[in-house]
């Protein structure tokens, strides 16, 4: 009797084993599986700076197009014969047709577009994300926030800037993310002079620097700003303002 309990113990033993390791690999099958499927996959990125930040963004942008709005026509190409009431209406019209080659000033195509898709890269990329998931942020933001949200109520998508603004967003924003250390790396200076780097920090990243201005003015750390340290236990963000805002930094 003792033998066969023996043996069927070992029996069992031997098939919770089985079961475990069944069970470990499907853990291990589905991870995989979620993984495969992940947008973003850098490692130690700190995604919630990322979407503080694209809360910033969504709030700025909104801004951005009342000032292109109040913009001739000729050099924005938006259709301002439309009733307030008709809004809806026109983007969804927009929308549901074919993106267009549109035919706006060339500054708005390859300055405006190629400095605004570096600024969406910044957001990502300071945010500890590599240079893929960078720009694939870009290319989100800059096709459904804008060609298919905010632009979309004035003119359909446009086939050079849902191509171009990706593009060239991820190499200025490359540039600007690297420029922009070098500058802090110079006591915030550029060609030894203090208000020239305050004014290029800005502009290398305004979304950032604006942040700073919100949690000043507001007393409270509304926006997450800073460079995201990858790394480290928890992403860290390394506040710095161009402006001389000092803020603590979040661990």
């Amino acid at each position: 009797m003792t033998t066969v309990f023996a043996a069927g113990e070992t029996m069992g033993l031997h098939a919770a084993d089985h079961h475990n390791l069944d069970s470990s690999a499907g853990a291990a099958r589905t991870k995989s599986s979620r993984q495969s499927f992940s947008l973003f996959v850098s490692e130690g990125a700190d995604s919630e700076r990322l979407w503080s930040q694209t809360r910033l963004v969504f709030a700025s942008g909104l801004v951005a197009a009342g000032i292109l709005y109040t913009m001739p026509s000729d050099i924005t190409g938006w259709d301002k014969d439309v009733d307030g009431s008709e809004l809806a209406n026109r983007w969804w019209d927009n929308v549901s047709r074919k993106p267009v080659w549109d035919k706006d000033h060339w500054t708005i195509h390859y300055i405006g577009h190629a400095y605004f898709g570096g600024v969406y890269y910044q957001v990502a990329r300071k945010s500890g994300y590599n240079q893929r998931d960078s720009f694939v942020y870009t290319t989100l933001m800059s096709t459904f926030f804008w060609e298919y949200g905010i632009e979309a109520f004035a003119e359909r998508p446009s086939i050079q800037d849902l191509i171009y603004t990706p593009i060239s967003g991820w190499l200025c924003g490359e540039w600007a993310y690297h420029a922009e250390q070098r500058i802090l790396a110079n006591n915030s200076q550029v060609l030894g002079s203090a208000v020239l780097g305050r004014i290029s920090l800005f502009f290398l990243d305004p979304v950032d620097q604006i942040g700073d201005w919100v949690n000043r003015l507001s007393g409270r750390d509304l926006v997450i700003t800073g460079a995201v340290t990858v790394g480290a236990s928890r992403p860290a963000s390394t506040h710095h303002s161009a402006f001389g805002l000092s803020l603590a930094g979040r661990f």
